[in-house]
């Protein structure tokens, strides 16, 4: 996510952010020709730009995550991770590529968690739009570990998890995922694609990003009512 990449504008669907930035990730506009899943996943953990993000996780004092699509990486339980890796790019359970991808999300999410319940937790703060947890396979286990996991989380004074229900509709969120961390060294924002990762770094930028997930929240189901509405996911 280049300074140069363009920008659009996004009147907010609810009122509470009055614009927001909005960069397209400039892997979506390449053509796709040739292109098979399994390619896309290559050596993708191996970017500069996820190098940045391993060492912006180790640090962040705030976080910031967007999630219309899949429940953030580092809050991915194994058997989840596995699952939803596995159905997105298509790879079999014994491919190095995959077995190695998932490794390296187990890793970081076991990592995340230790920071969570050190005396340096950072503040996070996850948007997940409902679509992701129905999108979940019912009555698998990854699906109840998942959602077990994410209730909670919620539980932790340091984390607030909100929950963007169906019935609000179209949404600024929906437009693609992102994370931000703060640290006291500075910020970045850092999201995913299928043919790369990007970070972005201009300060009125990931203010935009920051300013969308605080409007998201504003109107997402939180604490108890989210709780409720996930534990009903899983017959709870």
């Amino acid at each position: 996510m280049g300074a140069s990449a363009a920008q659009c504008t996004l009147q907010s669907a609810f009122g509470k952010l009055q614009s927001a930035v909005c960069v397209p990730q400039s892997g979506y506009h390449r053509s796709m020709e040739g292109v098979t899943m399994t390619k896309m996943f290559d050596n993708l953990h191996d970017s500069e730009a996820f190098r940045r993000l391993r060492d912006a996780e180790r640090v962040a004092r705030t976080v910031f995550y967007n999630a219309p699509y899949l429940v953030p990486g580092v809050l991915q339980v194994p058997a989840y991770a596995e699952e939803s890796f596995l159905g997105i790019s298509g790879l079999a359970a014994s491919d190095e590529r995959a077995t190695d991808r998932v490794r390296l999300r187990n890793e970081r999410h076991a990592a995340f968690i230790k920071r969570l319940e050190s005396h340096d937790a950072p503040q996070v703060n996850v948007v997940i739009d409902e679509s992701v947890l129905r999108r979940m396979r019912a009555g698998s286990d990854a699906t109840r570990k998942q959602i077990e996991h994410l209730i909670e989380l919620s539980r932790k004074p340091n984390v607030r998890i909100g929950v963007v229900p169906f019935e609000l509709g179209a949404h600024p969120g929906l437009a693609g995922n992102f994370e931000v961390h703060d640290s006291v060294d500075g910020s970045l924002a850092f999201s995913e694609g299928p043919f790369g990762d990007d970070i972005e770094d201009d300060d009125e930028r990931i203010d935009a990003y920051r300013q969308k997930v605080g409007a998201l929240m504003s109107v997402a189901v939180t604490g108890d009512d989210a709780r409720a509405l996930m534990a009903k996911l899983i017959g709870g």
